[in-house]
């Protein structure tokens, strides 16, 4: 029989490595004897711990620091270019890489554009090709790499991790997981794309230092991701976020989830697209809804009306929506990202002055409406950081 007390062992050791780690890893002047100061562990256990983490080259020592009194400290940091994790972004018409190294820094990014929505078999063959070519391209040994996170634009079930729906995708009830883990040989995490932009807004951006924030992504379709109390609010079954499915117009079109007048019909890339083309014989193109897009966002910069009604209407959508979600959940921050950036400096201020007429004053007032500095890559880059993430114990 297993004596339990071995496995209990095993997994403080596992936890004190983690904790360890991640003091270094917010920590600039970490030496063995302020870990052991930080942790409660003992000089001898915070040694044995350093030693194999040196020995893994997970860390390095970087010098001396300033004494305190007696020998100088030596520093230690982690080590640049020694473990690394890969991120992507499965969207309706791109697919999106990133590498992170195991201090977060970028090292790979490629954004691949598909001819077609992609099913999920061809889709796991798209990331089969996309993944070995970043591999083989930094020359990465299959140990050193942490894992995979794939973000979807999706529900998922939270406990199966099977994706119930992604319409954006045409994808219902698909098994995603196991045949990429499969394919890849590798550890595979699967997240929703505004969890995984809300995640990377944690790690690396706006929301390092705040508890109670969401993240708004407006692409081909409008989902947010939130933390609460600093951690993933997921809801009930795992879906919660679905913003893009809240209605805002009773007399408003049909969505592909069936609803009447849901926020996506409005304020989402494709549909501010198909409302310039049901108004312009300009803009023909509805299978290039990227470069309509961009035509689109080009006349309202040249001062055309009926372009810049639509940018005005999608942003007061966009501030209804986001009205309630203060009311709702009294957040610190909301980050708009993915495609908002591009556009935010014609519609930030409409969004923040409708969300503040129609918002509780006293929540409203300590609220920060902000763009994201990340734009397309902030999904996979939180993807790449779910991997991160288990490693430092988060």
């Amino acid at each position: 029989m297993k004596d339990r007390r071995t496995g209990n062992n095993q997994y403080l050791k596992e936890m004190n490595k983690s904790i360890v780690l991640d003091l270094i890893r917010t920590n600039k002047d970490m030496s063995r004897k302020f870990l052991a100061d930080r942790t409660g562990l003992s000089a001898t256990a915070t040694g044995a711990i350093v030693k194999t983490l040196l020995n893994d080259e997970y860390i390095q020592e970087i010098g001396e620091g300033v004494s305190s009194g007696g020998r100088k400290p030596v520093i230690l940091r982690l080590k640049p270019r020694s473990y690394y994790s890969v991120g992507f972004d499965i969207d309706e018409r791109y697919i999106y890489t990133v590498v992170l190294d195991i201090t977060g820094e970028v090292v790979y990014r490629k954004k691949l554009e598909t001819p077609k929505r992609l099913t999920a078999d061809e889709t796991i063959e798209t990331l089969y090709q996309a993944y070995f070519q970043a591999v083989n391209e930094l020359v990465i040994r299959d140990d050193r790499i942490l894992g995979v996170g794939v973000s979807i634009p999706g529900m998922m079930d939270i406990e199966t991790k099977r994706i119930i729906l992604a319409p954006n995708l045409g994808w219902s009830d698909v098994d995603l997981l196991n045949p990429l883990e499969e394919a890849l040989d590798t550890t595979v995490y699967l997240d929703n794309e505004a969890m995984c932009s809300a995640s990377c807004e944690n790690w690396i951006g706006l929301c390092r230092n705040v508890e109670d924030f969401i993240c708004i992504n407006i692409e081909s379709g409008i989902g947010a991701g939130m933390f609460v109390r600093g951690k993933i609010y997921r809801g009930f079954t795992g879906s919660a976020g679905e913003v893009g499915h809240i209605s805002v117009d009773d007399k408003g079109l049909v969505c592909k989830c069936g609803n009447v007048g849901c926020l996506e019909t409005i304020a989402s890339i494709n549909g501010m697209v198909a409302k310039a083309m049901r108004g312009s014989t300009s803009i023909q193109n509805e299978i290039n809804v990227e470069k309509a897009f961009e035509e689109l966002l080009q006349k309202a910069r040249r001062g055309d009306s009926r372009s810049l009604e639509i940018f005005q209407e999608a942003a007061e959508s966009l501030g209804k929506a986001i009205a309630n979600l203060i009311n709702t959940f009294n957040p610190q921050k909301i980050v708009l990202g993915k495609k908002f950036p591009d556009y935010a400096d014609l519609v930030l201020e409409t969004i923040r002055k409708t969300a503040q007429r129609l918002a509780l004053s006293y929540p409203s007032r300590h609220v920060e409406i902000v763009s994201s500095p990340f734009g397309e890559d902030s999904s996979a880059l939180g993807a790449a950081i779910i991997p991160l993430r288990k490693l430092f114990g988060k």
